[in-house]
């Protein structure tokens, strides 16, 4: 039974370590799908000069579906955007800067618009580079504590 408990022990602290990890390969793979949607903005808004709800509409980046899903879409799409933004980006700040990107959209002309986009690009590649570099030195130190957590904890039992 103090077998059992203790691979239990061990696969637990693992599985939580993995956990924590993949956390921060989702912050990296959501915030370079804001990159990627805001290009995609860009191009649509210069060259197509269609509204922005059928640009949302259009678009297959989990932002847009999530907004497409939301009541209110079709009366205020930047609303919607910004709320399916709350809802899949897990940190604070992240969350902060995607509403404000998401706030402004749609409130000006197309030139305005490629300049809010132009900044709010910039602003997400730092916070793009700082999820990798985070990635990058927590990712293994979460899955090596989590395993060691549970080798500790499997110790204390035997």
């Amino acid at each position: 039974m103090k077998l059992l408990g203790s691979l239990l022990l061990i696969a637990s602290g693992l599985l939580w370590g993995c956990a924590k990890s993949h956390e921060l390969l989702r912050r990296e793979r959501l915030l370079a799908e804001w990159q990627r949607l805001m290009q995609s903005f860009k191009t649509g808004i210069s060259y197509s000069a269609r509204p922005l709800g059928e640009l949302i509409r259009q678009d297959a980046s989990p932002f847009c579906q999530e907004a497409v899903k939301h009541p209110d879409f079709s009366r205020d799409p930047p609303k919607a955007l910004s709320e399916a933004g709350g809802r899949l980006l897990g940190r604070q700040a992240d969350r902060a800067l995607y509403q404000s990107f998401a706030a402004g959209l749609g409130a000006s002309d197309a030139p305005g618009q490629l300049r809010h986009i132009d900044l709010y690009a910039a602003l997400a590649e730092q916070a793009l580079r700082e999820a990798r570099e985070e990635r990058d030195k927590r990712g293994r130190l979460y899955i090596c504590l989590g395993l060691f957590g549970g080798l500790t904890g499997c110790l204390l039992l035997l």
